[in-house]
C-alpha cells in the first residue's frame, strides 16, 4: 500500500510539473526570423551592391577625407566608382575612379570566390586588389603613382554585410618611413 501511495504521489508530481511546464492551450513561441538574409554560399556582385560611404584618416600627417564606393551589380558584371576627397597620398583629390569587372577567372574578373583587379590606374598607379568572399577580406597594393613618384602602399581590409574597415600602410619615397591611413565605411 505504501508503494502504491509513493507511486501515486510521484505520478501526481509529474503531472503537476507537466502542467507548470506547459500550461493548457500554451503555444510554442515561433523562432525569430533572421534580420538579414543569410549570405549566399558563393560570391555574386549583389553581395556588395549599394553605396558604401565614410572617411579615411592618415594618422601620421593628420589628413583626412571622405571615400564613397558606389557598387553596381548585374548577373554578369560587378562595377563600382570610388570617389575620394582630400589629399590622398599627399596628392590633390583624384577624379572618381570607375572599374567594371565581368564574370570570369583571373585578374579583372569576378567569380564565385571574389574578384581581382590588376593594372595601371591614374589615382593608384600600378595597382592590384583581391577580394576573397570567404572571410570578406580585401588586400590591395599600388606603386608608381603619377603624382607621388617612389611612393607605394598596401591595404588590408574587411567587408561585413554593412561595414568596411581597412588600414593602408603607405611607404614614403627616399627612406621617408611609413604612414598609416584608417578607412571606415558603412553601407546604406
Amino acid at each position: 500500500m505504501r508503494r502504491f501511495r509513493v507511486l501515486a504521489l510521484a505520478l501526481a508530481l509529474l503531472a503537476v510539473a507537466a502542467l507548470v511546464a506547459s500550461p493548457a492551450g500554451a503555444k510554442k513561441k515561433p523562432k525569430p526570423k533572421p534580420k538579414h538574409k543569410p549570405a549566399p554560399a558563393a560570391f555574386t556582385p549583389s553581395v556588395l551592391a549599394g553605396t558604401w560611404s565614410g572617411t579615411w584618416n592618415n594618422t601620421r600627417f593628420s589628413t583626412s577625407g571622405t571615400l564613397t564606393l558606389q557598387v553596381t551589380a548585374s548577373a554578369t558584371t560587378l562595377g563600382w566608382t570610388a570617389t575620394i576627397t582630400g589629399n590622398t597620398f599627399g596628392c590633390t583629390t583624384p577624379a572618381p575612379q570607375t572599374f567594371t569587372l565581368p564574370k570570369g577567372s583571373g585578374p579583372n574578373h569576378w567569380s564565385a570566390t571574389g574578384f581581382s583587379i590588376a593594372g595601371t590606374n591614374a589615382a593608384f598607379g600600378d595597382f592590384a586588389a583581391t577580394y576573397v568572399y570567404k572571410g570578406g577580406t580585401l588586400t590591395a597594393s599600388g606603386k608608381n603613382l603619377a603624382c607621388a613618384p617612389g611612393l607605394s602602399f598596401t591595404v588590408d581590409g574587411k567587408f561585413s554585410a554593412t561595414a568596411f574597415t581597412a588600414t593602408a600602410t603607405i611607404t614614403l619615397p627616399n627612406g621617408g618611413g611609413t604612414a598609416l591611413t584608417n578607412v571606415s565605411l558603412t553601407k546604406s
